[in-house]
């Protein structure tokens, strides 16, 4: 009887862990490899969730309990990761920023000098900075899809141009990093969208409705363009300023 007290008594005083969530640094720099680690660390055996800056899921697990679980990230932007533990929970928030500096002369156009010194293609679903000491914004372009001539996004296009062997529609993010990032610099006129054989393509003038004039300091937005093309094939390249993307049409 009394090694069942004490028993009881043990479970009853005994400490309880709590929740608990540290991050090693609420801000990473990725490297030339457009790869960054974030570090973190909780309670062992605890779920954890980390959201993009639109509230998505990016990636769930199982803490480890070490100093520090390590998480690969690939893409820059902000970021939240939320532990989970007997019906509680903690978040924190961090940043993720892309390799490139942002170049120290002053000027007023976001999109007048790019940051990034590479010249390589990057695939699609990768992003990159540019802007300048006052405003910075990463952008990335997410797919190329094939499209009726019909559609909304090419139709001004289609009716008033011939020739065109395939339309299609470019899928892009803009992020802002630093300042407020007026879009009117980013409203796809200012993108070269060549086919296969390398002939730029005709683009539409149309746009989605409610696109913001301007994106705050860590906000970004999911645009898109629509482009006629010259040629058929399954290939496109895209330019903004130096920056270089190839990948399949969709």
């Amino acid at each position: 009887m009394a090694a069942i007290v004490i028993v009881l008594l043990y479970f009853m005083f005994k400490p309880q862990e709590h929740l608990f969530l540290d991050v090693d640094k609420d801000t990473v720099t990725m490297n030339k490899e457009s790869h960054a680690t974030f570090k973190f660390q909780t309670n062992e055996g605890n779920k954890f969730t980390v959201f993009d800056s639109d509230g998505e899921k990016v990636y769930t697990d199982t803490a480890t309990g070490q100093k520090w679980d390590a998480l690969g990230m690939v893409r820059a932007g902000k970021y939240k990761i939320t532990v989970y533990r007997d019906g509680e929970k903690e978040s924190k928030g961090f940043t993720i920023n892309p390799h490139e500096t942002v170049n120290s002369e002053p000027n007023n156009d976001s999109s007048s000098n790019s940051s990034s010194s590479s010249s390589k293609s990057m695939a699609f679903g990768k992003g990159d900075m540019v802007g300048n000491s006052n405003m910075a914004a990463t952008i990335s372009v997410n797919s190329v899809q094939r499209v009726d001539p019909s559609n909304d996004m090419v139709v001004d296009v289609s009716s008033n141009y011939s020739g065109m062997q395939q339309y299609v529609i470019v899928n892009y993010t803009v992020s802002s990093v630093k300042g407020d990032i007026p879009l009117d610099d980013f409203d796809g006129s200012e993108l070269s969208v060549a086919d296969s054989n390398g002939t730029i393509g005709t683009q539409s003038s149309n746009r989605d409705n409610g696109v913001p004039d301007t994106l705050s300091e860590g906000q970004n937005a999911n645009l898109r363009i629509g482009v006629g093309l010259k040629h058929s094939g399954n290939e496109v390249t895209i330019k903004f300023n130096d920056l270089t993307w190839k990948g399949q049409i969709q």
